[in-house]
């Protein structure tokens, strides 16, 4: 069986959503194969398409067909063992589980197409692929492959035909509208991570870029990294998360400098020097709220929840929810020893011992967390030398072999489309919001999500969002410092 060598991540984004075991994953697995079919008319929108779909797919299922023109398939079968070296491949392309590229047809299959601005889906041969756009391009290669996963999983039948535009959210804007120059100017990046990866991996296709880009991420690549992170292969396990974006990225008229530190150590070492945009995607709260306590002209924030995904667009001094409102605390919540004491059935005063202090668990805490969890005592092991932060991170990303139904609920981890999505939604809004020709074009709502994944995507995407009653962005003082900062008049930062 070619499962990935990162199938417990696999186990724990699959599993989370669905509530199915390890056993019936796995059997699943062993029975479905997908398909990707080049046609011998491609486009640059239909190969970016391609890349991005076997990028994602090979991130979950063991056996995949490619077939079409020779060198397509040969690249594309290169790029699916970069990132699952046991992955394999199928002679016969199954039609409806089958994504059809530029002018492949094959009954049943999914057609994504990009024109312009534009991601389209349909269930039969379409007209080709328009202007080029690597944002348009990306999101119909995810969207593609969230409705594969509906097939496989959730035995869907033929959804309706779709049309998004990343510009304002409808149905046609910026179909007819090729990419011209922009410049990005100076950007902090924080967080290389799922979401960053796929927004990176769309950046670095659009060559009409200019700018300044700080990576900032402390992190490396893990082996559960691969899972999602479409920058990643298996040969990048270990490596630096910032390097590897600053790689994808050489090939670009973009400045890049690496920052292998958090968000918060970054700004202190520039010690208050103002910082024009930020774009993020951290996987805490803590650091988002950080980020608009800077005072940046301009936030964009890419997310994934349980079964959601989306972008959104920040200026402290609109009439609108700035990013921390999106993040403002309602009351007191569990704190991160309650929900590790819950999901691992310890006490609250033993595991906050455990969390503060960093010791190493006793065979005590190991037996408790073993029998709570319904597993085997020596499946533990492996982190009978590390702290309980480090085995309920563990658990939450599905690298502890066990029932996701059976441990209470933790955070799912993402599906490798959705944090593809969300990434390339992200990029699209820092493109748009930097540009002065495409900002009156777009929408005015600061949100933009996608609910339920595992439902078909929905009409209606833009959401409103008024400021929350006792955040920063309704402090006059915040106001003021804000508008100084940046040379605005009260009239000019409305």
């Amino acid at each position: 069986m070619a499962l990935a060598p990162f199938f417990e991540r696999i186990y724990g984004a699959v599993g989370g959503h669905l509530s199915v075991s390890r056993e019936s994953l796995t059997s699943s697995l062993e029975t479905v194969k997908v398909g990707v079919r080049c046609g011998a008319r491609c486009g640059r929108n239909d190969i970016w398409i391609a890349e991005l779909a076997t990028n994602l797919l090979a991130r979950l299922y063991p056996r995949i067909c490619i077939s079409g023109t020779v060198s397509h398939v040969a690249k594309l079968k290169r790029l699916a063992l970069r990132i699952n070296p046991k992955i394999e491949f199928e002679r016969n392309s199954p039609g409806d589980t089958s994504i059809c590229i530029g002018s492949a047809k094959l009954a049943d299959a999914i057609f994504p197409t990009s024109h312009g601005w534009v991601a389209r889906l349909d269930h039969a041969p379409a007209q080709p692929s328009g202007y080029d756009n690597p944002y348009g391009a990306g999101a119909a290669a995810a969207l593609a492959c969230a409705e594969l996963f509906r097939r496989v999983f959730l035995k869907t039948r033929t959804e309706p035909d779709f049309r998004l535009s990343l510009l304002d959210f409808g149905k046609a804007t910026g179909s007819e509208l090729p990419l011209k120059s922009s410049n990005l100017r100076d950007v902090v990046f924080a967080g290389v991570g799922a979401v960053g990866n796929a927004a990176l991996w769309a950046l670095s296709r659009d060559t009409h870029l200019k700018g300044h880009l700080w990576l900032v991420d402390g992190e490396d690549l893990t082996l559960l990294n691969l899972q999602r992170y479409v920058l990643g292969t298996a040969a990048d396990v270990s490596r630096s998360k910032v390097h590897l974006a600053k790689l994808a990225l050489r090939r670009t008229r973009l400045t890049i400098e690496e920052c292998q530190t958090s968000l918060e150590q970054f700004a202190e070492l520039r010690n208050g020097t103002d910082i024009p945009t930020i774009c993020i995607s951290v996987d805490n709260v803590e650091t988002r709220r950080a980020a608009q306590a800077l005072l940046p002209r301009l936030i964009i924030n890419g997310w994934t929840g349980d079964r959601a995904l989306g972008a959104s667009w920040h200026v402290l001094s609109r009439d609108a929810a700035c990013l921390a409102c999106l993040y403002q605390p309602h009351g007191q919540g569990p704190s991160a020893t309650d929900q590790a004491a819950r999901a691992l059935g310890l006490s609250v005063e033993r595991a906050t011992l455990l969390w503060v202090t960093q010791q190493p668990m006793t065979d005590e805490d190991l037996n408790a967390i073993a029998q709570h969890l319904g597993v085997g005592v020596t499946t533990l092991e492996p982190w009978r030398a590390k702290s309980l932060g480090n085995l309920y991170t563990d658990v939450v990303c599905g690298a502890v072999p066990l029932d996701v139904t059976g441990v209470g609920h933790v955070e799912t981890v993402p599906l490798a489309h959705q944090s593809g999505l969300a990434g390339i939604l992200m990029a699209a809004e820092l493109v748009k919001r930097t540009n002065a020709k495409l900002a009156p074009l777009t929408q005015t709502e600061p949100l933009v999500s996608w609910d339920d994944i595992l439902r078909p995507p929905p009409n209606i995407w833009t959401k409103p969002r008024p400021r929350e009653k006792g955040c920063i962005c309704g402090d006059p003082d915040y106001q003021a410092v804000f508008r100084r900062k940046w040379g605005l008049s009260r009239r000019a930062s409305k």
